[in-house]
This record gives structure tokens, sequence and C-alpha cells, in this order.
């Protein structure tokens, strides 16, 4: 995206990595490529290497954890109207429960992120999922609005965290050429992860009750958390930021268990100044690139939060059932999964700014015809399908052009705070579009209206320069 000449990457043939021996000169590991130098030699070799199996086992991992993230945040929703009747709470207390998980996850994102730019990205992996499974047992053991409200707050601050913390992994995790698909599957975790959480809460609340909907997530989570402890290695740019006298060993090791030779020489690794990751972000040369980013993410985030929120009360709206409704609803996330899948793919044939701008102005186009189309359920299901397949297409792979976005040293850094920056559009998006259906606008005007910052999104994409850090 847009940056200043002191950091401008270099251009290498394959997309994300800088050329080594470029006229720009030669360089050593530590400032981990922040500088306009090129790779050290084993970097380059990793990036350059066909994926070993340890390497596409830890992107099915961070998947795994994605999934994770999206049956904690969704069953909450499935849960919410058994709750309230059991606990005799009323819309408004329901909706400030809901709020709690959206508030810690933009506080997550934005204020513990950093971290994994200091101790390394397994730490901050690890603390995220104890505050993921301690937030989920509270929930399932809450006894009032207090707990419901606390408890998903952490819950969220633990979501929002390995948000910011998976996809420099994954990018981090992948070679060159597998690099983009790789932050897309992982992402795709999110939406299946959702319709998991339907499909167990369908089965479990009935037959179980709603609390066990959350031990169920509350175990999984701990499954995960002795994946990560036990065998989930660390990555170049994680052991780099770690830093201390066993840099090389692990750095080695690392090499050795994804079959490459352990190729680290001691003057390969030099001292690099340390916390400095948000002082990285706001220097002249990476300011412009953090703000784009964060404008591109708000505004898609603002149009794909309105229409997932929105798409079952327009189906009622129009005098369908809620079962026809959840049916376009569960079609919709459906064919986030397959339509990600397929945007994903079509990434190395067409390249990641084209696919992105295209799934974005796609979204923006499906949205307001939403508001248009005649109101027969077979269209109004198609059209949920077409919704559900942009939005998630744009999105995963939206996360692959951010992993390029920033320096190594400030990538989770600067990724959580545009993901906690994109919080605050997907709060804003159901509540504007509430807002203007208050004011008697028809579903039409309002559509228009909320495709205009997805249609806004694909501009700036548009007119911004894609930046290819390794």
């Amino acid at each position: 995206m847009a940056g200043g000449r002191r950091a401008r990457p270099c251009r290498r043939p394959i997309p994300g990595v800088r050329r080594r021996g470029s006229r720009r000169g030669k360089c050593g590991v530590n400032d981990l490529s922040d500088s306009p130098n090129a790779l050290p030699g084993f970097w380059q070799a990793f990036l350059d290497a066909p994926m070993h199996r340890v390497q596409k086992l830890s992107i099915l991992a961070l998947t795994a954890m994605c999934a994770l993230d999206g049956l904690d945040l969704f069953a909450i929703t499935f849960a919410a109207p058994v709750i309230g009747r059991e606990m005799a709470i009323g819309k408004a207390a329901i909706g400030l429960v809901l709020a709690a998980a959206l508030a810690g996850m933009a506080l997550g994102s934005l204020f513990l992120s950093p971290l994994a730019d200091i101790y390394g990205r397994r730490r901050p992996l690890l603390f995220s999922l104890l505050m993921m499974i301690g937030g989920t047992l509270w929930t399932a053991l809450a006894g009032n609005l207090f707990d419901l409200i606390g408890s998903r707050l952490i819950t969220g601050l633990g979501v929002g965290t390995m948000a910011a913390v998976i996809n420099p992994l994954a990018a981090e995790y992948a070679n060159a050429r597998r690099r983009d698909i790789s932050v897309a599957i992982v992402n795709l975790g999110l939406p299946a992860g959702a319709i998991v959480s339907g499909i167990l809460a369908a089965w479990m609340i009935p037959l179980l009750g709603w609390r066990a909907l959350f031990l169920v997530a509350s175990g999984l989570g701990m499954v995960m958390l002795a994946i990560v402890l036990l065998w989930l290695p660390e990555s170049i740019v994680g052991i780099l930021s770690r830093g201390g006298p066993a840099t090389q060993t692990r750095l080695n090791h690392l090499l050795i268990r994804c079959g490459q030779p352990a190729s680290v020489a001691p003057d390969a690794i030099r001292p690099r100044a340390r916390r400095r990751s948000i002082r990285l972000l706001l220097t002249p040369a990476e300011l412009p690139a953090t703000v784009a980013a964060a404008a591109i993410f708000f505004l898609f985030t603002l149009s794909l939060y309105y229409i997932q929120s929105w798409v079952p009360s327009l189906i009622t709206g129009a005098g369908h059932t809620v079962s026809q409704a959840a049916l376009a609803a569960t079609s919709m996330s459906v064919s986030g999964v397959l339509g990600g899948s397929a945007f994903a793919f079509l990434v190395p044939r067409l390249g990641l700014k084209r696919v992105v701008i295209a799934a974005v102005t796609l979204t923006g186009l499906a949205i307001a015809l939403f508001g248009v189309v005649p109101m027969d359920l077979p269209v109004l299901v198609a059209m949920s399908v077409l919704v559900g397949a942009s939005t998630i297409g744009g999105m995963v792979n939206l996360y692959a052009i951010l992993s390029r976005n920033f320096p190594p040293s400030a990538r989770a850094s600067g990724i959580g705070f545009v993901i906690g920056v994109g919080r605050f559009g997907s709060a804003l998006g159901p509540a504007l579009g509430g807002l203007l259906f208050s004011l008697g606008h028809e579903h039409a005007t309002v559509s228009l209206v909320m495709a205009m910052p997805a249609l806004l999104a694909a501009v700036l994409l548009l007119r911004i320069r894609q930046r290819d850090y390794a």
C-alpha cells in the first residue's frame, strides 16, 4: 500500500520477497527486513523452498484456531435467546453482552497485538488462547448479567489478540509462492467455525442446554493450547523479535524441522533495537500505508457487517418466514467458505490486488442489488449466496494484502491496529443501517447507501501501491 521513500520494499520475481544483492546493498538478518536491503541467505532459501510438511500442518493448525474464533464468537448469538429467557434479561442487556465481545476484540487487536512484535509470535498466541478458554468457561458458568459481560469481554480480548497474531504467523510459515493463499486459507476458518457453531447449537442447546455449547468450545480451546505449547513452531520473524543468545540455535532448529540445512551463521545475527514496532508505524515512511490500510478495512467491514446483520430482517420484512430467512443466512455462510476459497485460488493466476479489488467491488454491487431485486425467496437466496461469496472472498484476501503491507518487526502491531479500527466499522455498519431504517428509508435506499463504503474501499485499493514486505 502507499508508503514513503525510506522504507520502500524492493521488488523481485516472486511477490513478497526482496531481491538479494540488489543495487540497494546487502543486509544481515536484523532489522527483520525493515530496511530496504536484501534478505539474508537462509531466509531467502526458506522463502524459495517448497513448503515442508511442518509448514503445511502449521497452516492447518492456524486454520483450526481461526475456526475456534468463529465458534466462540457466534455461539453467543445462537444462545442469546435462551440465555435471555433463563436469566430474565431483556434485549438491551443481551445487546450489552454482544457488544462486550466486540469491545474486547477491538482492545485486544489494538493494544495487545504489539506484544507479538516484542516477545515473538507464540507467547502472545498462548496468552490469547488462555484468555479465550478462561472467558468461555466463565460464560458456561455465568449466573448473572455481570458474569456474561465480563466473560465475553475476556473472550473478545483473546479473539482480538489471536486474530492479530495468526495472520503474521500464516504469512511467515509459508514460502513466497504460497503465502497469499496460506493467509486466505487460515482466515476461511472463521466462517467455517461459524457454520460449525450453528450446527452444534441446533443440536446441543435443545438437548443439553446452552452452557454445554461453551463447555465444548472451551474444551476445543484446551486442545489447541496443547498443540501450540507442545508442537507449533515459532516463525523466523518471531525468533528474531524475541532475540537473545539462543537466536542462532533456534533459527537453525526451525530450519531443520522444515527440512532445510542449519545454515544460520553467527555473523548473520546482529543486535537490533527492540520495542520499536509502534514507533516504526508512525514514521513518515510507514504512516501513510498504515492509515490507508485502516481506512480500506474500516470501509469494507462497515458494508460487510451491515449486510450480514440485516439479511434475515430484510427477508422476513419481505413476508417470508424466520426459517426461510435462516436458510438464506446459512446459504450466505456456506457460500462464503466456497467463494472465499475460489477467490483465493484465483490469486496466483490474476494477482492478489486484482482479486481483492474484484471481490470488494462485487460486494458493493451485491449489497446495492439486494435492495432492488424481486422479493421472491429463490432470488433472495441467490443474492445471499452472491453476498457471502464476495464478502468473505474480499475479506480473507484483504488479510493477505495486510500481511505484505507492514515490515516484519511491526507486522503484528500493524495488522492489529487495522483489525482494531475495522471493529469500529463492524459495530457502526449494523447501527447505521438501523438508523436509516428508523428514519423511514426504504430498503433499496438503505442498501444503496451501505454499498458505498465497499465501493469506496475498492477505489482506494485501486489507487494505492501494493507493498511486498517479506
